[in-house]
């Protein structure tokens, strides 16, 4: 169903609880570890923390944060938990790699385009920060343009053009014999063949649409083995591992809408069953509400993840319980046409269907018949349709408007509010919305199917039949 998203969906509250019990679980910190220290200039933002994230069983793992000062320099020192590939960044920036050993002492500077090193550096980041600048047009324009403001895709003849260049350097930098690290080298050849591979698909899944088979991409498409590098043993010791996953698995299945949801049956193209685990907890942590998270489960079993994501799993259960089906329903109101008020807890006694719209919405706009046909259908039972339009106050006379155009009769509320009271306590960041309670207020689902889907109207009878 099509949606018009107000906001991104943000997981930045589940990851910071799981920091503890994932690091607990991993057994990673001792008293004994070698320490890092970081230190820098920030000349892009002096409001956010800059943040360290441990890069380890296909997680970015936080494990340290160091506020800016007003002059926008920061200082970090922290244990390492291990020698391996780090991310540094804001939470809402973009994250850049490092490698860290331990004993050590980073200097650099955060600039538009990415981190400066300053300074003496080890050989692994001096390796490292070559293969990150030259990756850096092609990394944006195949999927970072999405996280920060001024991102932007290019053109199929642009992006082959840096893609290819992209080739060349990796070919010249050698990774199998950039520094006398043998650990280092190894995770540097993966990271850049898995790089090189994600970069590829990623473009193209974010561009299919502007595509046709007039369109020449690089003759690497042909050549490239993605079932080899983005399924190879060290993927999940790399940044953006489950993003890597997430689009190897976009490339054998493409997006039909039968398979949105089919994540159990779409992870059986991944070889190891790490691999599978790892992509469907990374679905998991993007789920917002409760019905995802148990069909996936039921679909799977609970025990499919392994003790080390139990205490993760727990966590984002107790993030989606607002949404359980079976606990009460919080109750609001709105303002009718006449200015009257109208309350969900006032049509308890039978089952409410409730869609949730907005007056620039068009997707909204299309639902309207399907959800008219549907109150048609089952005329006579123990249902009521509530519509609830939510907006500002200056959108009352537009509803107004759209609801004579519409000619949509019945419960009608205007609530004139995105960020409290009913948008709030129902997460609505997108519409259209169709949630079910039953006739005791009790959730449904709060995130039902769309009117057009014979889903609904079957777990409406479900419901009724209880």
């Amino acid at each position: 169903m099509e949606a018009c998203f107000l906001y991104n969906n943000i997981l930045n509250m589940i990851m910071k609880q799981l920091i503890t019990c994932l690091l607990a679980c991993m057994g990673l910190f001792a008293c004994t570890a070698p320490s890092v220290t970081i230190e820098g200039k920030n000349e892009i933002n002096r409001q956010e923390e800059f943040h360290l994230y441990c890069c380890q069983a296909g997680s970015f793992i936080p494990i340290a944060s160091a506020p800016i000062d007003s002059n926008g320099c920061f200082h970090l020192s922290v244990p390492l938990p291990q020698e391996g590939f780090y991310l540094l960044g804001t939470e809402r920036g973009v994250m850049h790699p490092l490698y860290l050993k331990g004993n050590e002492t980073i200097r650099l500077r955060f600039r538009t385009k990415g981190i400066v090193l300053e300074g003496e550096q080890t050989p692994e980041n001096q390796v490292l920060s070559q293969w990150e600048r030259a990756a850096t047009l092609v990394r944006e324009h195949a999927f970072l343009y999405e996280r920060f403001g001024g991102g932007y895709s290019t053109d199929p003849v642009t992006f082959t053009r840096e893609l290819e260049d992209l080739l060349r350097v990796r070919q010249q930098l050698k990774p199998e014999k950039a520094t006398d690290n043998a650990t280092f080298n190894s995770l540097l050849k993966a990271k850049m063949e898995a790089d090189v591979d994600f970069y590829a698909l990623a473009y193209l899944q974010r561009n299919a649409g502007n595509l046709s088979d007039t369109v020449r991409l690089s003759n690497y498409y042909q050549e490239m083995q993605p079932e080899n590098t983005l399924q190879q043993t060290a993927l999940l010791q790399l940044p953006y591992a489950g993003e890597m996953l997430r689009t190897y698995v976009w490339h054998k299945y493409g997006d039909p809408v039968e398979l949105r949801e089919a994540f159990k049956y779409k992870s059986t193209c991944l070889s190891d069953f790490k691999f599978q685990q790892h992509y469907l907890y990374n679905e998991i942590t993007r789920f917002r509400y409760y019905e995802q998270y148990q069909q996936l489960i039921d679909s799977v079993g609970k025990t499919f993840f392994g003790k080390s994501y139990q205490n993760g799993l727990e966590l984002i259960e107790k993030q989606l319980a607002w949404s359980k089906p079976g606990i009460p329903a919080v109750d609001f109101k709105g303002m009718q046409p006449d200015s009257s008020s109208l309350a969900l807890s006032e049509l308890l006694g039978k089952v409410i269907v409730v869609d949730v719209w907005a007056t620039w919405c068009s997707p909204c706009r299309r639902m309207m018949p399907y959800f008219k046909q549907l109150e048609k259908e089952l005329e006579g039972e123990e249902v009521e349709f509530l519509s609830v339009c939510i907006g500002t106050s200056i959108e009352w006379d537009s509803w107004k408007e759209i609801v004579a155009t519409e000619e949509l009769a019945g419960h009608l509320i205007f609530i004139n509010s995105w960020t409290k009271g009913f948008a709030k306590e129902y997460r609505i960041v997108g519409v259209p919305r169709f949630l079910i309670f039953d006739r005791k207020g009790y959730i449904v689902s709060v995130n039902a199917p769309a009117p057009n889907k014979l889903a609904l109207k079957e777990l409406i009878l479900k419901t009724l039949k209880k």
